[in-house]
């Protein structure tokens, strides 16, 4: 372990200083992590021309017809470019790195390009091809040529994503869920799992639920991601119709000056750059999402501010919960529109999420573990 500060490399899916998704979020909190006085370390980025995400729908469809002739996955292809590469091998060439990370596993192709002796790190947002798989049958349940060939790809995102796990030997998961996966697959890893982090102040938020006579529910999240779009397209369709109740719903993020048509209990806030702005506006939030992979970053976001919220299980699914009587997990259309329309919805309003959950999420809780975990990949590769 070198005594000065330690120099860590991140190839990333994404720029954490402009990417306002889940991953951002991550990889935000991964940064931090990495330069607190627990490591001090230094940290660069590079980033292949996919994280900037312009003409980003052009980028999929070329990539996706590329794998019909190539070993990589379209996931891959989207990031892979031999100008990209040769960035990296300069980067090794020309300063001392002692550890690389790579942020999101479309990037493991690197992973054949890196000296055998460089400690190397996968940060590991999802299981990918559970989220793909997840992808095409939500949208293409039907057989048909489409189908077939996002099945051919997801076959080979499959093979490309557990092979590169097994190559990478050292892995952060998000969840125990998907540690459990990579066990139950023998890939023999030295994992660790660490949930979204965050170390700003959480919300002092003192919210008196109903005040106005009115439940005033939101929903915040990137609503560019599909699983995201997919919950407001439920809720929309099969729950708020029933809503008798004087409820309202906000919705906060990307894309939701997208929502169509618009509905006169439907507010759309578009993306805030302050949460505790967010918070101060509802009595609880949503998280009526289905489908999808890994964890729910916002909804992680939310309990470390002490915030209620109602969520379905594949919402809450892989987050380090125990009961609380500030997150209320329900699945069914029926089971919503009950809960809505009864005063249960307002008294979640007037309660926070337990600190024992909302701890789960703060960034000093796992910075020791992350420490030790880090400076036994270099110590010992």
């Amino acid at each position: 372990m070198p005594s000065a500060a330690v120099r860590v490399l991140v190839p990333s899916i994404v720029d954490p200083g402009a990417h306002r998704g889940g991953a951002g979020t991550v990889t935000r909190g991964l940064t931090r992590l990495l330069q607190s006085s627990a490591l001090d370390a230094q940290v660069e980025y590079i980033f292949p021309a996919s994280a900037r995400r312009r003409f980003h729908r052009a980028r999929q469809v070329s990539s996706l017809a590329r794998s019909l002739i190539s070993p990589l996955p379209s996931k891959a292809l989207l990031t892979y470019s031999r100008r990209f590469l040769t960035k990296v091998q300069a980067i090794l060439r020309d300063r001392p790195v002692d550890l690389i990370i790579l942020n999101g596993s479309d990037l493991l192709w690197l992973l054949a390009a890196l000296p055998r002796e460089m400690p190397r790190i996968l940060l590991a947002h999802n299981i990918e091809h559970q989220l793909f798989r997840s992808q095409i049958d939500t949208r293409y349940s039907r057989s048909g040529f489409r189908r077939e060939a996002l099945m051919r790809d997801w076959r080979c995102l499959k093979e490309y994503e557990m092979n590169g796990m097994r190559a990478a030997e050292n892995v952060i998961f998000l969840s125990k869920q998907d540690a459990s996966f990579a066990e139950d697959a023998d890939l023999q890893l030295h994992s660790l799992v660490v949930p979204p982090l965050f170390d700003y102040r959480p919300s002092s938020r003192r919210h008196t639920s109903g005040a106005n006579g009115i439940v005033e529910i939101g929903f915040v999240g990137n609503f560019n991601w599909w699983p995201n779009r997919e919950g407001l397209r439920w809720f929309l369709t099969e729950v708020l119709p029933r809503i008798t109740s004087d409820t309202r719903l906000h919705l906060f993020g990307e894309g939701t000056n997208g929502v169509n048509p618009p509905h006169p209990r439907v507010i759309t806030h578009g993306f805030m750059p302050s949460t505790e702005d967010i918070w101060s506006q509802c009595d609880f939030m949503i998280c009526p999402i289905h489908a999808g992979g890994g964890v729910n970053v916002k909804l992680a976001e939310t309990i470390y501010n002490g915030v209620p919220a109602l969520t379905t299980s594949f919402g809450a699914r892989g987050l380090p919960l125990s009961d609380d009587p500030g997150i209320v997990v329900l699945n069914s259309a029926e089971e919503w529109i009950a809960f809505l329309n009864s005063q249960s919805a307002r008294a979640l309003g007037s309660r926070r999420a337990l600190e024992s959950n909302a701890g789960e999420f703060a960034m000093q809780a796992h910075a020791e573990r992350v420490r030790s975990y880090i400076q036994e990949v270099i110590r010992t590769h």
